[in-house]
């Protein structure tokens, strides 16, 4: 999957007075008809000056004049070379990167800010980007998009504020890819799993803003999800680990087999990316939903799409935790997976079937982004979420294992 990039990286360096010294694998996904891989590159300049630049190079033909285009000599093929933050896809990111440029900024939109104090929340190259803005005046997030997709962000939040759902409002737009939002009450669910993993109030909580977001009056179908790449994922799995192919193989093949099935007659307005930092609950009654972010993704989908996304992220929050030593908060997140997975089942029990294939697909792509890193915590979490993989689709009562690298509590029946 990562091919030899060490002569390509430093040709798109040349003439900046730069010279790159090493490159680290970071990140890879799918760009148009490629691939976009990411790479930390440290660096030296004519004076000695040491820096490390996050560099894509992306084999998908996205070009503009900030990147450069440069020749694979492995293929042959031009390939686009780009750091962070001039990323073409996002043409108003530098703007929003620097803390002058984002005080005129904001002015020119009448919402002035003194001394304001940016902080990357997210960043995903080529689509999306959220910048924190704190300042005396308040809090605002700035956040950018491919320019096409502002006026349909824009509606989807309409939407949703109109159903009564708790998204922030859209304070101010722009055609070039830039929306500004009001900050959500609340703190991300996540950051108080060890509150909610047990409240059964926060489980049907959750349970009730899904089936609001039902009631969202759209057209548009959903983004493509995990399931919907999962060839894309399959093939990256593999190339990353070569030794599992065949139980990769093994696991997608079921799903594919438990999911063809599926049809559009079942859908309903889903979220299309829910997991707990995506949802905001009450300081003060944890248990209790306050906000929702990140609507961009919404449209028609599978009921069990938002579910399967919930849990496996869990799952995948769970491991975080116990890598870091932290038994108690993985725990935590595994318990609240195990609850959240038996509530939609028993409120679904016709579609119930559908959740461990939902799940499962989920699992798998998180195990190709640990896997890709090449270090050995991301190979070994891979693994790990492997084997959640096949509990997930092996077990009857739609919970998984306490620890998720164990083996399955009963026979695979993938």
């Amino acid at each position: 999957m990562w091919p030899n990039h060490e002569r390509v990286i430093p040709q798109a360096f040349v003439g900046s007075g730069t010279s790159v010294v090493a490159a680290r694998a970071h990140s890879v996904e799918p760009s148009g008809n490629g691939y976009l891989y990411g790479y930390e590159v440290d660096t030296v300049d004519r004076n000695g000056q040491r820096a490390t630049v996050l560099t894509y190079v992306d084999t998908g033909g996205t070009h503009d004049q900030n990147s450069a285009l440069v020749t694979d000599p492995s293929s042959n093929d031009p390939v686009s070379v780009w750091a962070y933050p001039n990323d073409p896809g996002l043409p108003v990111l530098p703007q929003v990167t620097y803390r002058d440029a984002v005080a005129e900024l904001l002015t020119t939109l009448g919402m002035p800010v003194t001394n304001p104090v940016l902080t990357v929340a997210a960043y995903r190259p080529g689509k999306r980007a959220v910048v924190r803005v704190d300042a005396p005046e308040g809090t605002l997030f700035l956040k950018v998009v491919r320019p096409h997709r502002v006026a349909p962000i824009v509606r989807t939040h309409e939407q949703f504020i109109a159903a009564g759902l708790p998204v922030p409002r859209v304070l101010s737009s722009r055609g070039d890819g830039l929306l500004v939002l009001e900050r959500i009450r609340g703190v991300p669910a996540g950051s108080r799993i060890t509150d909610i993993a047990d409240d059964p109030r926060f489980v049907a909580s959750l349970a009730a803003l899904t089936g609001r977001i039902a009631t969202v009056p759209m057209t548009q179908q959903a983004r493509a999800d995990a399931m919907d790449h999962a060839d894309w994922h399959r093939r990256t799995l593999v190339s990353a680990l070569p030794q599992d192919a065949a139980q990769i193989d093994e696991l997608y093949d079921a799903i594919g087999r438990r999911s063809i099935g599926w049809t559009t007659s079942d859908k309903q307005v889903v979220h299309g990316d829910l997991h707990l930092e995506q949802v905001f609950v009450d300081d003060a009654e944890p248990w209790r939903i306050s906000g929702l972010l990140d609507i961009d993704t919404a449209g028609w989908g599978h009921p069990v799409r938002d579910v399967g996304a919930v849990v496996a992220h869990l799952v995948v929050t769970g491991l975080w935790h116990r890598s870091r030593g932290d038994a108690e908060r993985g725990a935590a997140a595994e318990r609240l997976a195990d609850a959240i997975a038996r509530d939609w089942a028993k409120r679904n029990p016709a579609g119930a079937e559908r959740l461990g294939p939902a799940i499962g697909a989920q699992l798998l792509a998180h195990a190709g982004g640990q896997a890709t890193t090449g270090s050995a915590n991301g190979i070994a979490t891979a693994e790990q979420l492997l084997a959640a993989t096949r509990a997930a689709l092996a077990e009857p009562d739609h919970s998984l294992p306490s620890d998720p690298g164990a083996r399955p509590r009963s026979a695979p029946r993938v």
